[in-house]
């Protein structure tokens, strides 16, 4: 009941700008993100996606970040996404390196190495909040082994106290995601951490734009 209240008071506050839009072709919201040239994209087809991590202070639910950025990934269709065999070691050695604002060249090597990689998938929670109003956080990279360095990043907070994430929201489920009798209709994705978190995901991987 009180998750349901919070949602409330949250769509009285970002309904006076509902009308304001209406008429005008949708703008995504804003993302910071970089995507290398075309010639280092090329060779960087086969990828494992390394377990997230959390910034210092930062409890988040990490495996079903990264399962909702596998899921995404893989529609793309632009990577063959290797699954992470659960007795690699390897990722625990990355994600420590880059805590330490380094990424270890010897152990992404190695890695790619065992699986026959062009990349690595790694990211980090840097802000979590599931309960309404939810938002979420996050640095992703994807580095390429044969440059030794990010071909694709992206850094950005979604937080449904923001009117801009809430238009995206609100846009992305109504075009994207079948209405089948659900009482809340777009709005349970404030009350859903899983359907948020896909959201998010979507959003990160759709930087991906390819000339």
């Amino acid at each position: 009941m009180r998750a349901f209240l919070r949602l409330l008071a949250l769509l009285a506050a970002v309904s006076p700008f509902a009308g304001c839009t209406w008429g005008q072709p949708h703008v995504p919201k804003p993302i910071n993100f970089f995507l290398a040239e075309p010639a280092d994209l090329a060779n960087v087809r086969r990828i494992m996606v390394l377990p997230f991590a959390q910034e210092a202070g930062v409890q988040a639910d990490c495996n079903k970040v990264r399962d909702a950025f596998v899921a995404e990934l893989q529609k793309l269709r632009r990577f063959e996404v290797v699954p992470l065999p659960s007795d690699a070691r390897e990722d625990d050695e990355l994600n420590e390196s880059l805590s330490r604002g380094r990424m270890s060249t010897d152990s992404m090597v190695r890695l790619c190495n065992r699986y026959s990689l062009d990349g690595v998938f790694v990211g980090s929670v840097t802000a979590w909040r599931p309960y309404t109003p939810p938002h979420l956080g996050m640095r992703t990279q994807l580095i390429s082994v044969h440059s030794g360095a990010p071909i694709w990043a992206v850094d950005a907070i979604y937080d449904s106290n923001d009117r801009t994430t809430i238009g995206d929201l609100r846009h992305f489920v109504e075009h994207t995601q079948q209405d089948f009798g659900n009482l809340h209709g777009w709005e349970m994705n404030l009350l859903s951490p899983t359907k948020f978190t896909s959201f998010v995901a979507h959003r990160f991987v759709g930087t991906w734009v390819e000339s």
